[in-house]
């Protein structure tokens, strides 16, 4: 391999683990409660993003963090036009995906072998979708984070909860503080039996939640290339959902 190449290479790689890097930075800092510190890592981090592809969904990632920040520190016209940029970012990621290089199949017989002979394209197709489905859960972290400052939070948290539910599972933990957003929203809205429904919802993904955080994402080992796979995971994985009342 050229040595240029390999140069661009291993700087590619070096943004992909310092952005990571950061992020996680100001996830811990944002779980504490240390918003400035957050925001100072999360802003290195999207400074970082720069250097990714334009649909990057890393890119939509750090725009995410970056509004939830304005929204914890009250500024709610700064985190109102961050979080526009964000779901507009999330949505551009879609092309993103349409020419992302799909990860290897596990197993390649000869019967999986005749049906994509037989359909051509059709495996593709497929997985194509499925990676759409998460992306999507990650757009519902921005959908959640700026549900308190949409014209319907109520329609804001329920798409949210159904991306969530398709891109990851029925089971997915963050979802237990949508459905119980919802579940208040619902009873001032005088609708007892969805209020009631969405209670029982949280409580059922409570008794055995499947979660989707950092924790499912070991950081990049020095020098590691990162797959298109990979990158769609860090985007989802490492954007929290954070709910902020009105």
């Amino acid at each position: 391999m050229p040595a240029e190449r390999v140069h661009r290479n291993n700087a590619a790689a070096g943004a992909e683990q310092r952005w990571e890097a950061r992020v996680r930075d100001g996830l811990d800092a944002f779980h504490g409660g240390r918003v400035d510190e957050a925001y100072a890592a999360w802003r290195s981090a999207a400074a970082i993003a720069r250097a990714f592809a334009a649909d990057d969904p890393r890119r939509a990632a750090s725009r995410t963090h970056l509004a939830l920040c304005h929204s914890a520190s009250g500024n709610a016209a700064a985190a109102r036009r961050a979080f526009r940029r964000a779901l507009r970012a999330w949505e551009a990621s879609d092309a993103w995906i349409a020419h992302m290089a799909l990860p290897q199949r596990a197993r390649s017989s000869g019967f999986h072998l005749r049906l994509q002979a037989k359909h051509p394209g059709g495996y593709d197709a497929v997985a194509r979708a499925e990676l759409t489905k998460l992306l999507g859960a990650g757009r519902a972290a921005a959908l959640t984070g700026g549900a308190h400052l949409a014209r319907s939070p109520a329609a804001a948290l329920e798409a949210a909860q159904a991306k969530r539910a398709a891109g990851l599972s029925w089971r997915e933990a963050d979802q237990v503080t949508i459905w119980r957003a919802l579940a208040v929203l619902r009873e001032e809205a005088g609708d007892g039996a969805a209020a009631l429904d969405a209670r029982h919802r949280a409580e059922a993904i409570e008794r055995d939640p499947v979660r989707f955080g950092p924790e499912r994402l070991g950081p990049l080992a020095e020098g590691e290339a990162s797959s298109d796979l990979r990158r769609l995971e860090a985007a989802v994985y490492l954007t929290p959902v954070v709910l902020r009342r009105r």
